[in-house]
């Protein structure tokens, strides 16, 4: 449990929510804002964020879960403006008047093509794993093509990225082809999550745990418990049994506590 006197101090510093009038009555949350007195807006949260832009408001709340993920104390968003275009979140970028930002502290956003800025974020299990210590995704370009995430890799001019650190990623007839766990195998088998695996196997490519092949076919199981059997006469059969258990922060963070 969060010590008496760290949580006091928490508390007390916790932004107040408040209400102001605009065009048509009153509006009420967190970091309000309003243009001109006639349009306004809040953060629904208290780590929300609101931005006065070009006579129009612009409100970011983090997803709830991150503060869970956090212990309580996830990083304040924070919100980026050329003058005209504008966005709040986190790791935000800007491309010739495209601004973007990330929706978590771990996410990465990148300038790609044709005035895009490109952003990924790791799932909530990632970060239910990792709290505060959650790696943080990185983003590659090549050509007219970016891409953000973990392990990326680039084949026959096309980048893809795992969506998680316990992902993988191959090549099949020189493309690439990703596999992250399931949420509930990352948050059982946390840290130390087994990485799974791509088997090449008459021109086909399968990821995953335990693959097996029969004839030309090719299958994996999807949990590192699971099994694939291979006595088949046409493919493999594959079983992968219920996933339980994990810390309780993940289990909170993804929704199965």
């Amino acid at each position: 449990m969060m010590p008496l006197l760290l949580a006091t101090a928490l508390l007390a510093q916790a932004p107040k929510s408040e209400c102001i009038t605009v065009t048509g009555g009153r509006v009420c949350g967190y970091q309000c804002k309003t243009a001109n007195g006639i349009n306004g807006k809040c953060a629904e949260s208290p780590n929300g964020i609101c931005l006065q832009n070009v006579g129009t408001i612009l409100c970011f709340d983090p997803p709830p879960w991150l503060q869970v993920a956090y212990g309580g104390a996830a990083p304040a968003p924070k919100c980026l403006t050329d003058g005209s275009a504008a966005a709040c979140g986190y790791n935000c970028k800007n491309a010739a008047g495209v601004v973007a930002c990330a929706q978590t502290p771990a996410g990465a956003c990148a300038a790609g093509p044709n005035n895009k800025v490109v952003c990924a974020d790791p799932p909530p299990e990632v970060y239910g794993v990792f709290g505060s210590k959650t790696p943080p995704m990185a983003c590659k370009e090549h050509l007219q093509t970016v891409a953000c995430g973990y392990g990326c890799v680039l084949s026959g001019g096309v980048l893809a990225c795992t969506k998680t650190p316990f992902g993988i990623c191959d090549t099949r007839e020189g493309v690439p082809v990703c596999f992250d766990p399931d949420k509930h195998v990352i948050c059982a088998g946390g840290t130390q999550t087994k990485k799974p695996a791509c088997t090449q196997h008459a021109g086909k490519l399968a990821c995953g745990y335990t693959c097996a092949t029969v004839g030309s076919a090719i299958a994996c199981a999807k949990t590192p418990q699971g099994t694939c059997d291979s006595q088949g006469t046409s493919e493999p059969v594959c079983f992968d049994p219920p996933v339980r258990g994990g810390a309780s922060n993940c289990l909170k963070v993804i929704g199965a506590e």
